[in-house]
């Protein structure tokens, strides 16, 4: 039977997975360039400012007048910028170079050694500036979500934070859940941590490094460490829509809480399927889903899985509902659950 009972690790596991968080956060400064970029509306407004990025159908531009805006795609007739960028198609080519609109509206060409001629302007689905700079190519989403229960004397409580960074042919991911739950007589702690490193390659394929430590009371699992590579592609990335899948294998080290330890080896499957609507309301949905079919000990299949529909409040700064969790077919201790999930709602804000 499900259990809903996750947490956040106690202090001596958790501060240094946050601590590293926070390091990341901190050395993040807004990137300062000469706003020259333009972009023309389909009603004909001309706006300069600076191209931050083109992704999940929206382009993210700073303007020195309006800060920050986001502009659908589909509302641009053209773009042009004398900067370089990483420029990926809806058919998986990738382009470097600057940004020109010569072709007319409707029309983006890419200038440069590997860049192309004119495409039609919706074929294009990321953009992507080559900068020396860090945190010019590094977002950090953080999150947390609460609730009490008088009734019941129940008190629930997770955090979160996501970090990307996006290199001209490699992306680097580092994510951490953390959940704590006392329901007065008792307390349960669940936290993982992933980081995942994607070398790009042609035709939207990838190779990819993935590295993860979880811990679980309900599983009875007081370290589990993982690490694993294997091959990937994007089989759609549009600008409503990006799906992915990716096998590999793994080498998983696991502690129990009553001491025993072994390690397996793991097959990895992994699913992520992420849809944007940004008219009304603007919603984003994502289901990111991790299989670990066992190859040494055969049968046993372990499974991390996280659904988030997140909703725009004000910018940057969304509304969160949550369902995440992990299962085990074959837990180590016989006393342990086989399945852990919660359910939470939150608030999250974007440093981009």
């Amino acid at each position: 039977m499900l259990r809903e009972k996750r947490a956040i690790l106690p202090l001596n596991r958790s501060l240094p997975m946050l601590l590293a968080g926070l390091a990341v956060w901190l050395t993040m400064s807004p990137a300062q360039a000469a706003k020259t970029d333009v972009v023309v509306l389909e009603n004909g407004d001309r706006i300069t400012g600076e191209i931050k990025a083109l992704e999940r159908g929206r382009l993210r531009y700073s303007t020195d007048a309006m800060g920050t805006i986001y502009i659908e795609w589909d509302d641009i007739q053209t773009v042009s910028s004398t900067h370089f960028f990483r420029v990926l198609s809806a058919k998986g080519r990738r382009f470097y170079g600057s940004l020109s609109d010569a072709d007319g509206p409707g029309t983006l060409g890419v200038s440069g050694e590997r860049g192309t001629g004119p495409l039609p302007l919706l074929d294009f689905v990321r953009i992507t500036p080559v900068k020396d700079d860090w945190e010019s190519r590094t977002d950090l989403e953080v999150g947390a979500g609460y609730s009490y229960a008088k009734a019941s004397d129940i008190t629930k409580a997770n955090v979160y934070a996501d970090t990307e960074y996006v290199g001209e042919r490699r992306v680097l991911g580092l994510s951490l859940r953390a959940d704590y739950t006392d329901d007065g007589d008792d307390t349960s702690s669940a936290s993982r941590l992933t980081g995942q490193y994607k070398r790009l390659r042609e035709n939207r394929h990838y190779n990819f490094l993935l590295g993860q430590a979880e811990q679980n009371d309900e599983l009875d699992v007081d370290l589990r460490v993982l690490l694993g590579a294997g091959v990937g592609r994007y089989f759609v990335e549009s600008n409503r829509r990006r799906w992915l899948g990716a096998i590999g294998l793994g080498v998983t080290q696991e502690e129990s809480s009553d001491g025993e330890s072994n390690t397996e080896l793991d097959g990895i499957l992994q699913f992520q399927y992420d849809s944007f609507l940004y008219d009304t309301p603007k919603l984003d949905l994502t289901l990111n889903l991790l299989l670990f079919p066992g190859i040494t000990e055969a049968g046993r299949v372990r499974s991390n899985y996280d659904l988030t529909l997140s909703k725009e409040l004000v910018e940057d700064f969304f509304l969160n509902l949550s369902l995440g969790g992990s299962y085990d077919t074959d837990p180590t201790s016989a006393d342990a659950a086989k399945s852990d999930y919660s359910i939470t709602t939150g608030l999250s804000y974007e440093f981009l």
